[in-house]
C-alpha cells in the first residue's frame, strides 16, 4: 500500500485469561461477519501461465519425511516491512525452519514495497514469469484471480478443507472469488490512531481527539503550540488512507451493489470531510504524504507529528527503533457515522505451478501455529485458531485497541477494477491536496473514470 508501517503501544498491565479470552471472541466474530463478502462472484476457472488445477495432495503441512528426488527452490515474493522485524523474522526464523522440517526444499525470499509488489505482479504475469508463491493483499485477489494468474487451493489440493479448519473462517473468505479460494489468510488488520502524550500536553490537550470535531481541533491546537510541527501524519493518498475518513463521516466510495461510484464518491458527506482535510493542509496542518516530508514513523516518535493512524506493526516498529518513545493508542476518531476504519490483511497464494506440491507445503507452514506466533509477535495478527490461543499472543497487551477497532472496520471493495479504482482516488487526491484542486470537481471527474472501469 506505499504505506509505512508504525508501531507503538501504552504499557499496559498483562491482561486477566479472560480479558484475553474475550477478545478473541470479538475478534472472532468481527472477523466472521466483516470479511464474509471476500468473493466478487467473479470466474472461477483457471488456465494459462500455467495455472491450470493440478493434482491433488494428500500432503501434511509442517514437517516433511521425503526429501525431492531433486533440490527445489521456491521463489516467494512479499512485502514484509523490512523498517520493522517482520522481514528479520521471515528470512531469519521461518524460512530456516521451514528449510530444517523439508529438506530438499529451499526459498529465496525477494522483498518489496506493497505498491511495487503489485506492479511487479502485473509485469510478471504478462510475460509468464510469476514465482512460485506470493504475499498478496486482500484486496488483489479478485483482480489476479480475474487474470488467471493464481492455482484455485480447494480444487488443487485434497487437505485445503484440513488446512483451513484450523483458520479463521472470515480471513478464510478474503480468498474466495466465486465458488473457489486462491489462497491462504496470512494475517488480518486495522489501524488505531496513535498519539503522542507530550506533544498534545504541548498544545493544551490531556486526551486524544475521540471525534473529527476534536480532532480537527487538535490539529490547529499543536499548530499554534508548535508552528514546525503538524497535528496529523498521514502517509499516502490511496483508499487505504482516505476512506477512513470519508466512512466515518457518511461516505463511501461505491454503490451497495458495487455498480457506480456516483452519489457515493462525490456525495455531500465525501465531499464535506475531503474539504476539511485539504484546508488542514493548506494550513500546513497536516503532512507526510509528499515526496521529502519527514517519514510518518519517525516524525511520531521525534516530536513531528502528533497524531498518527497505522496498525499493530508499528507497534513492532516503535519497540525496534525508538525505544525511548512511548506512544498510546486509541480509536479512530469518530464522525456522524461512528469510527470507521479500514479492514486489512495480507494472504498467500501459489502463483506458478512447476512446484506445486512444495509451494504447497509452504503455505501450509505459513500459516501454521509456529509460523503464526513468530509472526505475531512482530505485529501481525494471527488467523491461526491455535496461534491465537498461545501463551505468547495472549501476552500481547497492545493488540487489544486493534481488536476494538476490528468491530467498526470495513473492507475495501471487492472488485476486480480496485487496484485501478485505488490510483485514480490517489491520482485525485493528489491534484486535491498538492494543486488545491477544487474537491467537487475533483471527486466528480474520479467518479466518471471509476464507472467507466466498472462498466467495461
Amino acid at each position: 500500500m506505499n504505506r509505512p508501517y508504525q508501531r507503538n503501544h501504552d504499557q499496559r498491565n498483562t491482561r486477566s485469561y479472560r480479558t484475553q479470552a474475550a477478545l478473541l471472541v470479538v475478534l472472532i466474530a468481527l472477523l466472521l461477519s466483516a470479511c464474509g463478502n471476500g468473493g466478487n462472484g467473479g470466474n472461477s476457472e483457471s488456465s494459462g501461465n500455467g495455472n491450470a488445477a493440478g493434482s491433488a495432495s494428500s500432503a501434511a503441512g509442517g514437517a516433511s519425511a521425503t526429501k525431492p528426488a531433486k533440490d527445489v527452490k521456491l521463489v516467494f515474493w512479499h512485502h514484509y516491512s523490512a523498517a520493522s522485524p517482520e522481514e528479520k523474522t521471515l528470512t531469519e526464523t521461518l524460512i530456516p525452519k521451514f528449510e530444517q522440517d523439508n529438506p530438499g526444499i529451499k526459498v529465496e525470499a525477494v522483498a518489496f514495497t506493497w505498491e511495487d509488489l503489485h506492479k511487479k505482479l502485473q509485469v510478471a504475469g504478462s510475460t509468464n514469469d510469476l514465482p512460485d508463491v506470493a504475499r498478496l493483499d486482500i484486496i488483489w485477489v479478485p483482480e489476479l484471480q480475474r487474470s488467471n494468474w493464481l492455482v484455485p487451493l480447494d480444487e488443487t489440493f485434497a487437505d485445503f478443507g484440513n488446512t483451513t479448519s484450523g483458520l479463521l473462517e472470515g480471513p478464510v473468505s478474503t480468498a474466495k472469488v466465486g465458488e473457489h479460494y486462491y489462497g491462504l489468510p496470512l494475517n488480518t488488520n486495522t489501524k488505531v490512531l496513535f498519539w503522542n502524550e507530550d506533544m498534545l500536553k504541548q498544545a493544551g490537550l490531556s486526551q486524544p481527539p475521540t471525534t473529527t470535531d476534536e480532532f480537527f481541533s487538535a490539529l490547529e491546537a499543536v499548530k499554534t503550540a508548535n508552528p514546525n510541527a503538524w497535528g496529523y501524519g498521514e502517509p499516502g493518498l490511496y483508499g487505504w488512507n482516505v476512506l477512513p475518513w470519508i466512512w466515518s463521516n457518511g461516505g463511501d466510495v461505491l454503490s451497495p451493489d458495487m455498480s457506480t461510484a456516483d452519489g457515493y464518491l462525490n456525495s455531500a458527506d465525501s465531499i464535506a470531510i475531503v474539504a476539511r482535510l485539504q484546508q488542514a493542509y493548506q494550513g500546513n496542518k497536516l503532512a507526510g504524504f509528499k515526496p521529502g516530508d519527514v517519514p510518518v514513523t519517525e516524525g511520531h516518535a521525534k516530536g513531528s507529528y502528533a497524531l498518527i493512524a497505522e496498525g499493530p506493526w508499528a507497534v513492532a516498529q516503535f519497540q525496534g527503533q525508538f525505544t525511548d518513545y512511548k506512544a498510546r493508542m486509541v480509536s479512530f476518531p469518530a464522525g456522524k457515522a461512528g469510527s470507521v476504519q479500514v479492514l486489512g490483511g495480507e494472504d498467500i497464494g501459489i502463483t506458478n505451478t512447476r512446484h506445486q506440491e512444495e509451494s504447497w507445503k509452504f503455505l501450509q507452514f505459513m500459516t501454521s501455529e509456529y509460523a503464526q506466533v513468530e509472526m505475531g509477535k512482530v505485529g501481525q495478527i494471527p488467523v491461526n485458531l491455535a496461534a491465537m490461543d498461545n501463551a505468547e499472543i495472549k501476552a500481547i497487551d497492545y493488540f487489544a485497541p486493534f481488536l476494538e477497532q476490528l468491530k467498526t472496520a470495513k473492507a475495501r471493495p471487492p472488485v476486480p477494477a480496485w487496484p485501478q479504482i485505488d490510483e485514480i482516488i490517489n491520482t485525485t487526491m493528489s491534484k486535491i491536496f498538492l494543486k488545491n484542486s477544487d474537491v467537487k470537481t475533483e471527486l466528480d471527474d474520479a467518479v466518471k473514470q471509476i464507472d467507466a472501469l466498472l462498466h467495461a
